[in-house]
């Protein structure tokens, strides 16, 4: 059941109080949004508390034409707020209230509506996060027995109920299963589900929302058959992953599938910002576990020797009872971990990648340091920086660790980078055109500059006269257009050729 106008009435640190419309006060809040211009109505889309103070003067017929148009929206309450324009609820507003059956609430001046917006929001993360736990133990009730027609009746009816939805199992034979478990739907109803199914059959797609009238009908392929999930109000991103996952699970047979879970549906969803990394929701994630880590892994390779390599990676981390999950994701592999596989990931990442894609393709990981599990983002980001810290031409080890990046890492990264600038490209191509097959302007320079611009100590260290070297040097600040006094152009100047060296051009 989801957060309603009750459930704000009965948290007695927000000092609530009903001024009109008790017998509504079960109607189920979808958001929070705050308003002082005139008709807020066209900007919600409903199960709103629509948060004000009156702001805006209004005449009687004013008020009870915002409280209809509100009521066309199917707003679920009216929160004013007292103190600020007026000391109490006006009575215009409440005879309004009760004519268009809103809900009406006095929010005292100490309240502010940013405690009210939280503690809805905190609600609705807590009933999400009580769907993708019910739903898990569906999901896996499917995946581990012999789906008998008892069993998935009894799944469909536990979906119905958490979703408050009407459920349809449509199969491949034409036969169907229908649970209502939010409100029973009439035979008009049911027919646009089916005409839906049908609709969604004619695709290509996995899964598709549509709306029609007052129904919200979301579509899932499941196997040979469709589910499909209606109701009155929209589908959460959590919600619609939920449906999609139980979905991939439901067969005709017992035989097994391999099908993303609803830990790896949830942890793309957080992985994509879409719900925060939370430490209940991290919990499903790596459930014994007291810290995380993550594994980002770059390779250039066919999307078969990925689907290969994280299968391997799967395996490998499971007999080895290595907790986490391995996600196929842009740049080619992401996998979460316990902070306890810490020692064993870098070897275990080189094997695997190796066996699967073979040692001659190029690939490059990162691994990031332990962190709380509420702070998976943060390991993103540092598996991100380390794997970047590892040239793509490289010959030595192609896993960096976060914590180990040193200066040698930091310098093959910044010549990678300054490759691809377009001045740095010029003056290597200058050098290459004035050398012709010799490397007497180059390799003059390149002795300067790891000379730390001790002139004598470059000449000795390649061979030649001191003034050789003057003569040189002098011709290439002319062709570049640089001073070798200056720090920043000869700074410049060791990328440009640092980045030749590591064959980038």
């Amino acid at each position: 059941m989801s957060v309603t106008v009750a459930d704000l009435l009965a948290e007695e640190t927000l000092q609530l109080s009903c001024v009109v419309g008790h017998e509504w006060t079960g109607r189920p809040i979808r958001w929070v949004h705050v308003s002082e211009i005139g008709d807020p109505s066209p900007w919600l889309s409903g199960n709103e508390l629509l948060l004000t103070t009156g702001l805006i003067e209004r005449s009687e017929a004013d008020v009870l034409a915002l409280f209809e148009s509100l009521a066309g929206r199917g707003i679920a309450a009216v929160g004013y707020g007292v103190g600020f324009v007026s000391d109490e609820v006006p009575q215009m507003w409440a005879e309004a209230a009760r004519t268009c059956g809103i809900p009406l609430l006095a929010v005292p001046l100490s309240t502010p509506y940013i405690a009210i917006a939280e503690f809805v929001s905190r609600r609705i993360a807590a009933e999400e996060l009580t769907q993708v736990n019910r739903m898990l133990d569906v999901q896996q009730r499917l995946a581990r027995n012999t789906q008998t027609a008892a069993l998935v009746h009894d799944s469909l009816v536990k979906v119905a109920r958490v979703l408050e939805a009407t459920v349809v199992l449509r199969r491949a034979d034409g036969s169907e299963d229908v649970v209502q478990g939010g409100g029973d739907l009439g035979e008009q109803e049911l027919n646009s589900i089916r005409n839906e199914i049908r609709i969604h059959g004619d695709s290509e797609r996995q899964s598709a929302t549509a709306g029609v009238r007052d129904l919200v009908i979301y579509t899932s392929r499941a196997a040979s058959s469709f589910l499909a999930v209606a109701r009155k109000r929209r589908y959460s991103a959590v919600e619609q992953n939920i449906i999609g996952s139980v979905a991939t699970v439901l067969r005709e047979d017992s035989e097994s599938l391999s099908p993303l879970t609803v830990r790896q549906e949830l942890a793309e969803l957080i992985l994509d910002d879409v719900v925060p990394p939370e430490d209940a929701l991290m919990r499903i994630l790596l459930p014994r576990s007291r810290g995380c880590l993550v594994v980002q892994i770059e390779c250039e390779c066919s999307d078969g020797s990925l689907d290969e390599a994280a299968s391997q990676l799967r395996s490998t981390y499971s007999a080895q009872r290595i907790e986490g999950l391995v996600l196929r994701r842009a740049p080619g592999i992401v996998a979460v971990m316990s902070d306890a596989a810490m020692g064993s990931l870098e070897p275990i990442v080189t094997r695997v990648i190796q066996q699967a894609i073979g040692s001659d393709a190029r690939w490059r990981a990162g691994i990031s340091g332990e962190h709380a599990l509420s702070d998976l983002r943060n390991c993103v980001h540092e598996a991100s920086a380390a794997r970047r810290m590892v040239p793509r031409d490289s010959d030595g080890p192609r896993v960096v660790a976060y914590a180990s990046v040193g200066a040698d890492n930091l310098a093959g990264w910044i010549a990678e980078q300054a490759a691809e600038q377009p001045l740095m490209a010029e003056w290597r191509h200058r050098l290459e055109a004035a050398d012709g097959d010799s490397q007497r302007l180059s390799g003059s320079l390149r002795a300067f500059l790891r000379c730390n611009g001790a002139r004598e100590r470059a000449a000795a260290s390649i061979g030649i006269h001191r003034q050789t070297v003057n003569a040189r040097l002098t011709e290439a600040e002319q062709i570049l257009d640089v001073s070798l006094e200056s720090p920043s152009d000869r700074v410049l100047l060791w990328l440009a050729l640092e980045s030749g060296d590591r064959g980038m051009m």
